[in-house]
């Protein structure tokens, strides 16, 4: 990778205009996103609306987007003549004379269905896969790769509201409950894409209230998160990508039933007849071919399953990897298949981290209301697909090598320092070449 000095890097970023350069990648791919903000339904009365619904979810976005953790420093960052016309002059605007204060944004969030915000993602997800440039990551050049994973999002000592989960910490001598903590998690559905992952779906996994006969879990979420995903894309070729923790029969239906692919982490204990039926065919099979070992065909209850280990060594450290899959195993395509199972990571790694501990620290309450939570949770995901498609896919910023935290610096600081022209603004809709490595 080509180094580029600091100098030469002080000089690039003189050059751009980061929120003009924001703008042209929004533009690009999801031209119509700003009506899609401004038709969002409003339960609130209208008759006290100052803000309309558009500049409400804008606000959020950029705060999101420049990486700006809590709404009340939002509210101060964005206290600026130059942010007020900038998103005047985005929106299509002439009398915005102030932004919205955080408790005006969190109030009208309480009250949005989630729904709303799922219709824009779904907006979005639909206008990617409508361009071309993003064919070439598809597995073996046709499924979509969607991994799948939950994380938890704020825990409490004290019950928040009827939706939280309970875990109680008992003593391992005596068997008494030493302490309870209860929280919020959601399962999260990420298309893949290179080293982007974008928000496809996501099931937040709560409690119908504070009476159940068993707590919600991971599974259960997955089953509701499938059958929407389904019925929102009906004939997309799809490749699921989880932990071991997806390694069993409920799964394997469900993929099967929807004609999925999927590749999944597979450990000793998951499913223990799969374990040792390979244990013992993997010793007399020919699937043999530079580290990786496979066994296709495995009978599973009413599945077949193939698995596929690889044994590789990377920076002198020897590394063991164990999938289980419905794609058949073959020696042209056992190098993919294991790659792209490896890609899970990026879940974790490019989704999870960054929202938590470099972006937008989605573990931090911007609001206590559980359906304002929800909204805040899924605009982040909204912005992280707006986010990466700018720092990835535009050569001009992509050629800085900088870092999310600059990037995000720069643009808030562009935000709120260079104005927007009208003029600005009719250039974004020139053509402009994207490519994504």
């Amino acid at each position: 990778m080509k180094k580029i000095t600091r100098k030469k890097k002080r000089d690039k970023q003189k050059e751009i205009n980061f929120f003009g350069e924001f703008l042209r990648i929004k533009n690009h791919f999801f031209k119509d996103i700003n009506t899609k903000l401004k038709k969002v339904k409003d339960k609130r009365h209208q008759s006290y609306v100052e803000y309309g619904t558009d500049i409400l979810l804008f606000s959020v976005i950029m705060k999101n987007i420049t990486a700006i953790e809590s709404m009340k420093k939002m509210t101060v960052e964005f206290n600026k003549d130059e942010c007020i016309t900038n998103v005047a002059q985005t929106l299509g605007y002439e009398d915005l004379v102030e932004l919205p204060h955080h408790d005006t944004i969190n109030n009208f969030l309480k009250k949005l269905n989630p729904i709303e915000l799922e219709k824009i993602r779904d907006y979005m997800i639909r206008k990617l896969f409508e361009k071309r440039c993003l064919e070439q990551y598809r597995l073996l050049d046709k499924y979509w790769i969607i991994a799948v994973d939950a994380t938890g999002l704020v825990s409490y000592r004290e019950r928040h509201c009827e939706h939280c989960l309970k875990r109680e910490y008992r003593n391992k001598d005596t068997g008494e409950i030493e302490k309870t903590r209860y929280s919020h998690y959601v399962l999260e559905a990420k298309l893949v894409i290179g080293d982007m992952v974008f928000s496809i779906d996501t099931e937040f996994i709560e409690n119908e209230g504070e009476e159940y006969e068993k707590q919600d879990c991971e599974i259960n979420a997955f089953k509701r998160l499938a059958q929407r995903l389904k019925n929102k894309y009906k004939r997309l070729p799809i490749c699921i990508l989880g932990d071991s923790l997806y390694g069993v029969e409920p799964i394997f239906q469900i993929c099967n039933k929807n004609k999925w692919k999927y590749i999944l982490r597979f450990k000793e204990g998951r499913t223990k007849s799969i374990w040792t039926e390979y244990q013992e065919l993997k010793e007399v099979e020919t699937n043999k071919i530079n580290g990786y070992t496979w066994v296709n065909s495995i009978d599973y209850k009413d599945s077949i399953v193939n698995v596929v280990e690889a044994n590789l060594i990377e920076k002198e450290i020897e590394k063991n990897f164990l999938y289980i899959s419905n794609l058949e195993i073959k020696k042209k395509n056992v190098e993919e298949v294991v790659a792209v199972g490896r890609s899970r990571w990026k879940i974790e790694n490019e989704g999870f981290k960054n929202q938590k501990h470099i972006k937008n620290n989605i573990e931090h309450q911007c609001c206590e209301d559980y359906t304002a939570m929800k909204n805040h949770y899924l605009l982040v995901q909204i912005a992280e697909i707006l986010r990466q498609l700018f720092e990835q896919g535009y050569e001009l910023i992509r050629g800085l090598k900088a870092g999310i935290k600059e990037i995000s610096s720069r643009l808030l600081e562009s935000f709120r320092r260079e104005f927007i022209t009208v003029e600005d603004i009719n250039k974004l809709n020139k053509r402009i070449q994207i490519r994504y490595l």
